[in-house]
């Protein structure tokens, strides 16, 4: 019997790819903040709202360090919770920017697309920021109205 001839199969060559990191694209312009909306929710107590002012940007770490390990153990579940849970925080503050990128991060873990998550927590990132700055204004000065 005789052996099958080896056909010579042709290398092809390892094309290489380059990737470019390209900026985010522009995300709508949301207020990152309402202090009339947070001063209604508040009661209209300026001494309450910097408190749980306070109390959000101590969470607000927490909140996506939680978020992002939940995605990258593809836990959608948890992820969706964890994202809605800071949606409502951020709505006390009328923050629309971060609601935004939130609403986006539920839709993203209900169907379960996970490579949608990085540039929304980039986003998220920037939304942060953007809360902090326009915030910042919202800190009573040392003595200025303390809640016993």
């Amino acid at each position: 019997m005789k052996k099958p001839e080896k056909k010579k199969v042709p290398v092809r060559k390892a094309v290489r790819v380059r990737v470019e990191k390209k900026p985010l694209p522009k995300m709508p312009l949301l207020p990152p903040c309402d202090f009339s909306e947070a001063m209604e929710r508040m009661g209209g107590n300026l001494a309450l709202l910097t408190q749980v002012h306070a109390i959000f940007l101590e969470e607000i770490p927490k909140m996506i360090h939680a978020m992002k390990g939940h995605a990258k153990k593809k836990n959608y579940h948890g992820l969706w919770n964890e994202a809605h849970k800071m949606k409502g925080a951020s709505s006390h503050f009328g923050a629309l920017e971060m609601i935004a990128i939130l609403q986006q991060i539920e839709e993203a873990a209900s169907q379960k697309k996970s490579k949608n998550l990085d540039p929304l927590f980039q986003y998220l990132g920037q939304g942060v920021s953007n809360f902090k700055a326009h915030s910042k204004k919202w800190e009573l000065p040392p003595g200025g109205g303390v809640i016993v």
